[in-house]
Formats: structure tokens, C-alpha cells, sequence
């Protein structure tokens, strides 16, 4: 195999081979020309060229997302890999397995004046899994302590709980010379045990259980089918027991799980909260996009918090926590395949009961109203195919998203880790690259769209995706919140702007559709769906500049509260 003459480079991309990594997302550069060379070389390896640094983050980040498998990305030296910083700090919150190799200028070269030369070492300190550097020029026996130190990075990278590692790589010229490589480097293998409770963790639970008689489960953001509902189906026949769920959840189960947790608890008086607030408090999956109930549990502290899951940090989100339990949730839930059902308390009927009140009203509210994004939301959700994935792009549009029901059969997804606007169009690139036999739908508002633009300025986008812009006219989260409506500088914080869509589509080669009144927006989603003949992706822009829409929401919530 023809690949880089620079020996501990063809062994890096040989132990990634070895390991099952299969895809490695690159940003063209002079200094990372070695790792380009190689990785484009080897036979088990897909390789991708994303010009921009942060999208080409976010892009491996979703194709990692989808697989569930590591992704690498490599760029060049200087301030080139600052641009990852984003999608390497949402992937550390959520767990996802990225590889991040950097090219650098030998160490001696470090504030000396070299061109694009800055200290790398490190770089990602603060939300890395694992830092690692190569040396600077290594041979001979030099060559086996590179090897290790790879094999190292990269037994971390597989290992529970996953996440970022970071490997720096100095390198000198020449840099794009080639050979034949003949030694084969075999990665260490240093395999993990799969963690389970122990005999303790155990005991505390099933004591726990029967203690006491209000049980809350709130699950969290986690991939489609991470934990399968046969494995929740104990608790679900608990009626002692509450489950609340989010559709990031990707956990589905309409008789008796509550969904739509906002619309839930403001159906909930202030003096029925006590009746509501559980005992027992158990979080699983990942964040949870709901401020009511983040306020709601901070206000009404159960007894008992446990925290469920293989994470990074340790964080204590409703700051009651008084366990955790660190395995998978599925080697957690098989707990209770062996415990009594509470028969005496109603406590998750009570829950349900709002539940399905709350459903009554909003869809008693979404028959009368008018043209806004809450009605574009309907209409988006009510008009998506089967079998599809969604993505929600962050601030107003996930927050629109978790008012109405899961959809069967669609897997939700949103970059919830660090929750910015940064890369959700990139990420869905990646996600529906990942799964071409899946139609995949991005919604994002107006400011998230341009802000990732740079998501269209990639080779590998497929038909299978398409992307509906809620144009409001700004930063319509804003507008929603409590806060930024009564400041004088409430337009500096919605922000409001003058930029086409329509033309940036066209630069890129993207077929454009819009709807900016009732009719048009009925009538549009059939075109929107159907096949193009140029085998591109679709961008529906939803105008609603001219509505009120904060108003519209705030007349949502005021009746389900009715």
C-alpha cells in the first residue's frame, strides 16, 4: 500500500484501521498533508474533504452520531483547529466518539514567528475526554512509543464512557513524500469490562423502590433505540411510578408515558404541585431541553435523586442528587424485572391524567390558529413522511418541537449537549449521510441557518435530506423568553437582519420553495417532498416575519392552563 513516507503517521492511520475506524472527515492544509496522504490511501477508510473546520466538526460529529461508531477529523496547524472547538465541546457533553488529530509545526517553532503556528498542545483541555501528542520526529525504537501512545489515544477513545480525544501532531517537511508501507503496527489490545451494578447498588434500589410510593423517571436526550421500551416495560406497569420523556428521547409509549412535559405542567396549579412532586427522582439519557421542569424539580426536591448512566461529569442538573448509578441504563432497568409493582398509589396515573388533559387543549387551540410558526410547526410535523429523521435545530425551534407528540417511527435529533446554533445544519448532513435510506428533515430558524451556511459548501450532501427555514425575522427565542421584551435593548438581542435565502441556495445548488401566507403553506409541502431531477437537497423557507408569534404562543400556554 502506496501512503505517507513519514513512518509514524502510515502506523497512526493503520491503528485507526485496525480499530474500526472507518471515516475520517478532512480540511485541506499544506501541514496535515501526511495524514490526508495516508488516510485518502488506505483501502478500509472513507475519507471526506469539508473546507470549513467547524461544519467539517459538525459534519464527522453527525456521521458519528448516525453510525454510532468513532469519526476522525484532521485539519491543518495554526487557527485551524480552534474552528473545531464547538463540535468537539457538544460531542464531550453528549458522549459521542469523535478523534481529533491536529497537524502542528515541530515544537521548536512554537512562538518563534512561524506562519500559522500557535500553541496547540492541549488546546482542548477543557471539554476533552483525553489530551495526547506525538513526538517530534520520531525512529527506530522512537517509533514503537508513537505507536503506543496512539494505540493509547484510541483504546480511550472506544472505551465507556466515550468521547473526544485529542491527538496534536508535530510535523516537519517534507511533508508529502510517499512509500510503500512495510511494517505492520497492531493495535494494543486493552479491552474494558462492560460495567454492572454490584451487590450494593442493588439492595439500595429494591429497598428504595418499596420505601416509597411517588417514583418519577425523566428521561433525557438519547439515540433511537438506545434503550429499547421492552426494558422500561416494568415501570411502565408501575402505577407508583411517572414517566416523563422528551421526543429527543427517541422513547415512544403513548398509554402511559407523558411527552410533552411543558405542555404537561402548565396544566398543573400551584397548589396540586405538592401532589405532583415525587419522592424518588431517577434521570437518564442526556440533556433535557424543558426549563419548567428543571424549575420544577429544583422547587419541589425529591427525597431521593439517582442519576442513571455512563457520563463524562458528574453533574447534579435538579441539585438534589444523592447517587449515581454508572452503567448503561438497560443493566440499570433490568433491576426491576425481579421487584414487586406498588399497587396502592396512583401517583403515575395522576400524571398521565394532565397528560392527556393537556392533549385535549392543544389540539382544541392548533383548530382556531392562525397563520404563525406554532401553526407552521403543526403543519411540519403533521405532513412528515414515516420512517424519517428529524432535526431540530436549537433555541425557539426545539422548544416549538417538544409541545406536540412524538411522531412513530421518527428518531429525533438535536445537538443538545452544549445547545448551540453553530452546527445544526452541518450535523444533519452528516446524520442523513449516514442513513441514505432515511428521509431526513432539519428545521432552523432564520439565524441558525446563516450562521451554519457554511453547512451547503459540502460535496456530500444527498437528495434524502431537506431543510425548512422558520424565517421570523431574528433571534425569535428571544422574543419568548422572559427578560430580553422588557430591556431597551431588545433589539440587540432578537437581532434582527436583511439577508436572502433564495440566492444563497442558488450558490450552492439548492432547490428553493417558499411559503409566506396560510394558502401557501397547505399547499406546499407536496412539492417540497417530491423528487428533484437534479438528485438535490430542498430548502422550504417558512416566512412569518409579519406575525406576532410570541403572542400566539403566550395564547397557547394561557389556554391549556384554562
Amino acid at each position: 500500500m502506496n501512503t505517507t513516507k513519514i513512518s509514524h503517521i502510515a502506523h497512526l492511520v493503520e491503528i485507526c484501521a485496525q480499530a474500526g475506524i472507518s471515516q475520517v472527515v478532512l480540511s485541506p492544509g499544506s501541514r496535515n498533508a501526511p495524514l490526508v496522504i495516508g488516510f485518502d490511501s488506505h483501502p478500509k477508510i472513507e475519507t471526506f474533504v469539508v473546507h470549513d473546520e467547524r461544519s467539517a466538526a459538525f459534519f464527522a460529529l453527525g456521521l458519528a452520531e448516525a453510525s454510532g461508531k468513532p469519526v476522525a477529523i484532521s485539519c491543518t496547524s495554526g487557527s485551524a483547529p480552534i474552528n473545531y472547538g464547538p463540535a468537539i465541546s457538544e460531542a464531550y457533553y453528549r458522549d459521542i466518539p469523535l478523534l481529533i488529530l491536529t497537524a502542528d509545526r515541530p515544537t521548536e517553532w512554537i512562538d518563534n514567528g512561524d506562519g500559522q503556528t500557535i500553541r496547540q498542545k492541549q488546546l482542548f483541555h477543557n471539554f476533552i475526554k483525553a489530551d495526547f501528542e506525538l513526538p517530534n520526529y520520531p525512529k527506530g525504537n522512537e517509533l514503537l512509543v508513537s505507536d503506543e501512545i496512539v494505540s493509547r489515544a484510541i483504546k480511550t477513545l472506544f472505551d465507556s464512557p466515550r468521547g473526544p480525544v485529542h491527538i496534536n501532531i508535530p510535523l516537519a517537511e517534507p511533508l508529502y513524500d510517499t512509500q510503500n508501507l512495510t511494517s505492520q503496527p497492531i493495535l494494543l489490545n486493552q479491552s474494558k469490562e462492560k460495567n454492572d451494578l454490584s451487590i450494593e447498588e442493588k439492595e439500595v434500589i429494591q429497598s428504595n423502590w418499596k420505601r416509597y410510593s411517588k417514583k418519577l423517571l425523566l428521561i433525557g436526550q438519547l439515540n433511537p433505540n438506545e434503550i429499547p421500551i421492552d426494558k422500561l416495560k416494568p415501570l411502565i406497569e408501575d402505577p407508583s411510578v411517572a414517566i416523563l420523556v422528551e421526543n429527543t428521547s427517541n422513547i415512544q409509549h403513548f398509554e402511559s408515558i407523558c411527552h410533552t412535559i411543558d405542555r404537561t405542567l402548565t396544566i398543573i396549579n400551584e397548589d396540586e404541585l405538592n401532589d405532583f412532586a415525587p419522592e424518588l427522582l431517577i434521570t437518564m439519557g442526556g440533556a433535557v431541553v424543558s426549563k419548567r421542569i428543571k424549575a420544577f424539580s429544583r422547587n419541589n426536591p425529591p427525597l431521593i435523586n439517582w442519576r442513571v448512566g455512563e457520563f463524562l461529569i458528574e453533574e447534579d442538573t435538579y441539585k438534589s442528587l444523592t447517587q449515581s448509578f454508572k452503567v448503561h441504563p438497560s443493566v440499570f432497568l433490568d433491576v426491576f424485572n425481579q421487584l414487586n409493582i406498588d399497587t396502592q398509589s396512583n401517583f403515575g396515573n395522576k400524571w398521565k391524567q394532565r397528560d392527556f388533559m393537556a392533549e385535549t387543549k392543544h389540539f382544541e387551540f392548533l383548530n382556531s390558529v392562525s397563520y404563525s410558526d406554532l401553526k407552521a410547526f403543526d403543519l411540519i410535523l403533521d405532513t412528515l413522511p414515516d420512517d424519517s429523521n428529524l432535526h431540530m435545530a436549537n433555541s425557539s425551534v426545539v422548544r416549538y418541537c417538544q409541545l406536540f407528540n412524538p411522531i412513530r417511527n421518527v428518531n429525533y435529533y438535536s445537538n443538545r449537549g452544549v445547545s448551540g446554533i453553530d452546527g445544526s445544519s452541518s450535523t444533519a448532513a452528516g446524520i442523513a449521510f449516514n442513513t441514505k435510506n432515511r428521509l431526513n428533515l432539519l428545521v432552523t430558524g432564520d439565524v441558525s441557518f446563516f450562521y451554519d451556511s457554511n453547512a451547503l459548501w459540502n460535496s456530500y450532501l444527498l437528495p434524502n435530506l431537506r431543510i425548512i427555514v422558520i424565517n421570523n425575522g431574528g433571534g425569535g427565542i428571544f422574543k419568548i423568553i422572559d427578560g430580553p421584551g422588557k430591556s431597551k435593548q431588545s433589539d440587540y438581542f432578537v437581532a434582527p437582519f436583511e439577508a436572502s435565502i433564495k440566492p444563497l441556495c442558488e450558490a450552492f445548488n439548492i432547490n428553493y420553495l417558499k411559503a409566506d401566507n396560510p394558502e401557501g403553506l397547505e399547499t406546499v409541502f407536496e412539492s417540497f417532498y417530491s423528487h428533484q431531477s437534479n438528485n438535490r437537497p430542498v430548502l422550504l423557507e417558512i416566512d412569518t416575519k409579519n406575525v406576532q408569534n410570541e403572542v400566539v404562543l403566550k395564547d397557547y400556554f394561557t389556554n391549556i392552563h384554562k
